[in-house]
């Protein structure tokens, strides 16, 4: 008993620790439809789902660094099998999406990514952060913020990092 309490003691000493630094960290939204994940089968079960990106903090080809994310997030769902497209015409389910938004305004709303209304990104600086949006069309199924700090580019560890946790965040698992 006194051994699981000391390892689970340890855990949380361990999360709390990797929630300062550099990052990358995110944060789930407050509210998750229960449909997300169900949406998410639905979405990508005859191919891949359709990401939109909003601002680019490394100032790089724009249509580069969304095929570039949409590489990064493929396989990052827990138990399912998923691809991701940048392409509108290559995504079987358009109006289900992933809409990104990087370096917005800390006061960003993600029902307003979902809704067309996209906040407009702030100038690149250290520290790049993400508002992420699940949506069904203009409404939203789930959302995450994340940020890191000290990232060269988009092929970066940890970048990759926090574009995996987001995915992850934004759909959950099945349980």
């Amino acid at each position: 008993m006194l051994k699981r309490l000391f390892s689970l003691g340890a855990a949380g000493m361990a999360a709390l620790v990797s929630g300062c630094g550099d990052g990358p960290a995110t944060v789930a939204g407050t509210w998750r439809s229960p449909a997300a994940w169900s949406s998410m089968i639905y979405a990508t079960s005859k191919g891949p789902m359709l990401i939109e990106v909003h601002g680019d903090p490394f100032g790089l080809d724009a249509a580069g660094f969304r095929s570039q994310l949409a590489q990064v997030m493929t396989n990052q769902i827990m138990g399912r099998a998923t691809a991701f497209t940048a392409d509108p015409e290559a995504a079987p389910q358009p109006r289900y999406r992933v809409v990104l938004a990087f370096n917005a305004p800390d006061t960003a709303d993600a029902r307003h990514l979902c809704e067309g209304r996209i906040a407009t990104a702030i100038a690149p600086s250290e520290k790049v952060t993400v508002l992420g949006a699940f949506c069904d069309g203009g409404t939203l199924l789930a959302s995450v913020r994340g940020w890191v700090v000290k990232v060269d580019g988009p092929d970066d560890k940890r970048f990759r990092q926090l574009i995996s946790q987001v995915v992850r965040d934004l759909f959950g698992s099945a349980s």
